[in-house]
C-alpha cells in the first residue's frame, strides 16, 4: 500500500476538446489516482453564519492523500497569494497564528467555509484531515484512553507529528510542477510511517541545509520549539517544496531550500522493515470490523496500535532487556541509541533536537525515520512471533511498579492486548 502521492504524468492534464481519445482516458484514469487540476466552476456564494464566503476564481483539485496544510500552500502559491491571506478567507484564523489542531479534525463551519471558498465537496475537505486518511488510528479517536480528547489535545499528544514532516524528496519532485507545486501527504504526520514504499526509501526529516525539521517553524537558540502552526511560516509565498523554517528571532526569511532535491537514503530498507511499515499502514486505514493479528490473537486494528504503543514504552523502558531476548533482529543498534537518548537526563538533552529525540515521552518513536524503522521493526516482531509474550514476559519483569513508564502502562492495559 502506498504511502506517498502518486507521480501525476504531464500526459494526464487537461487539454483542448478532442484532443485525446475516450480510450486514453479511460487507460489513464484506470492506472492513476485523480490528478488535481484547476476548478474553474463557478458555484453560487453561500451564507457561512453571518457572512457571505465568495468563491475564489479559481481553485485546485486535492490529491489523494494531501493534508490540508499542503493544499493550503499548494493553492496559495496558485492564486499568487500567502498561505495566512487564504487562511483568513478560509475562516481558519483572524490573527497570524494557524492552530495545528486542523490537521487532526475539522469543525463543520470551518468544513463549510474552505469548500465554499475552493470549490470543492464537504467530503473532499475532509478527506484533508487525518482522523478521515486514518479512520483506525485510536490517537486521533475523540475518547481515547478512557479521557475525553478535544481537537487541540489530540494534536498536542505527541502521537501525531503537528510540528514538523517527515518526507520523501522524491515524491516532492514528482509533483513539484503540477498546479501549486509539490504535495505532502498526511501519512507523513503519522510517526509509525518512515518509509517511502513508491521509491523503496527510508522518508527524511530534516532539510540538508539548516538542519531544522522539515515543514516546521522549528526553534529557538535555546532549543525551545517555536509555537507550532498549521503551516510554517504563513506570511511567506514560498514553493510548497521550500523549507520554511526561520533561522534566526523576529521577522527574519525562510531557510528556502527545495526540500524536492535528491538525498542521500543511506541503508535501503530491509525486508522487514517494508513489513513493519505495510503492517502499521493497513491497521491504521482499516475500517471498523476488521479483524489484525496481534500475539497469536486477532483483534481490532485500534487495539493492534495499542498493543504497539504498549509495547514500544516496554521495550524503551527497559532496554536491553528485548536486545537480549531476540538478538537476531536487525538494527539494534538503532534502537539501543534512541533507548539511551530517552533515558538521559532532562538536563543533557536541552537544546535543539538531535539524533530524532523529539518524542517526548518513552512510548512514543523518535523523529529520525531510520531509529523510528528499527524499533517498530523489533515492536511488530514481538507482536507477530509465537513466543511474543515470553519475550514481553522478561522485558516485564524489569519494568519497576513504582517508575512513571509502570502507571502509562496501566493507562494503556485496559485498551491493549489481554497479555
Amino acid at each position: 500500500m502506498s504511502l506517498c502521492p502518486s507521480p501525476i504524468p504531464r500526459s494526464s492534464a487537461r487539454t483542448s476538446c478532442g484532443s485525446r481519445g475516450t480510450a486514453a482516458r479511460a487507460s489513464l484514469s484506470s492506472r492513476w489516482p485523480p490528478t488535481p487540476k484547476l476548478r474553474l466552476r463557478r458555484p453560487r456564494p453561500r451564507s457561512i453564519g453571518h457572512s457571505m464566503t465568495t468563491p475564489l476564481p479559481r481553485s485546485l483539485d486535492p490529491a489523494q492523500g494531501e493534508l490540508l496544510a499542503s493544499y493550503l500552500l499548494r493553492l496559495a502559491h496558485q492564486v499568487g497569494i500567502s498561505p495566512l491571506d487564504l487562511a483568513h478567507r478560509c475562516g481558519l484564523t483572524t490573527g497570524t497564528v494557524l492552530s495545528a489542531q486542523h490537521l487532526v479534525r475539522l469543525a463543520d463551519h470551518h468544513a463549510e467555509q474552505i469548500a465554499t471558498l475552493c470549490r470543492l465537496d464537504l467530503a473532499e475537505v475532509h478527506a484533508l484531515t487525518l482522523v478521515e486518511q486514518a479512520p483506525s488510528y485510536a490517537p486521533l479517536h475523540p475518547v481515547y484512553l478512557g479521557r475525553h480528547q478535544s481537537h487541540t489535545t489530540m494534536a498536542n499528544d505527541g502521537r501525531v507529528f503537528t510540528a514538523f514532516s517527515r518526507y520523501c524528496p522524491d515524491c516532492l519532485a514528482d509533483t513539484a510542477d503540477q498546479p501549486g507545486g509539490s504535495i505532502w501527504p498526511g501519512s507523513w504526520r503519522l510517526p509509525h510511517t518512515f518509509l517511502c514504499p513508491r521509491h523503496q526509501r527510508p522518508l527524511d526529516w530534516r532539510c540538508p541545509q539548516c538542519q531544522a525539521p522539515a515543514f516546521s517553524n522549528g526553534y529557538r537558540t535555546d532549543g525551545r520549539w517555536r509555537p507550532t502552526q498549521l503551516t510554517p511560516a504563513p506570511r511567506s509565498r514560498l514553493h510548497p517544496a521550500r523549507c520554511r523554517h526561520r533561522l534566526g528571532i523576529g521577522q527574519v526569511p525562510a531557510c528556502g531550500y527545495r526540500l524536492d532535491q535528491p538525498s542521500a537514503t543511506g541503508n535501503a530498507p530491509t525486508a522487514a522493515m517494508a513489513h513493519t511499515q505495510q503492517r502499521l499502514t493497513e491497521a491504521a486505514r482499516s475500517v471498523a470490523g476488521q479483524d489484525i493479528g496481534s500475539l497469536g490473537r486477532p483483534t481490532s486494528p485500534q487495539r493492534f496500535l495499542n498493543d504497539v504503543r504498549a509495547v514500544t514504552l516496554i521495550i524503551c523502558s527497559t532496554w536491553p532487556a528485548a536486545a537480549e531476548t531476540l538478538r537476531d533482529v536487525e538494527h539494534l543498534d538503532a534502537v539501543a541509541a534512541h533507548a539511551d537518548t530517552r533515558n538521559r537526563a532532562a538536563t543533557e538533552r536541552a537544546g535543539p533536537p538531535e539524533g530524532g529525540w523529539l518524542a517526548r515521552s518513552v512510548d512514543r518513536p523518535p523523529g529520525d525515520p531510520l531509529r523510528a524503522a528499527a524499533l517498530m521493526t523489533l515492536v511488530v516482531r514481538i507482536l507477530d512471533a509465537p513466543d511474543g509474550q515470553t519475550a514481553l514476559a522478561r522485558s516485564l519483569s524489569r519494568l519497576p511498579s513504582n517508575g512513571a513508564a509502570y502507571r502509562r502502562l496501566q493507562r494503556l492495559t485496559p485498551t491493549a492486548h489481554p497479555a
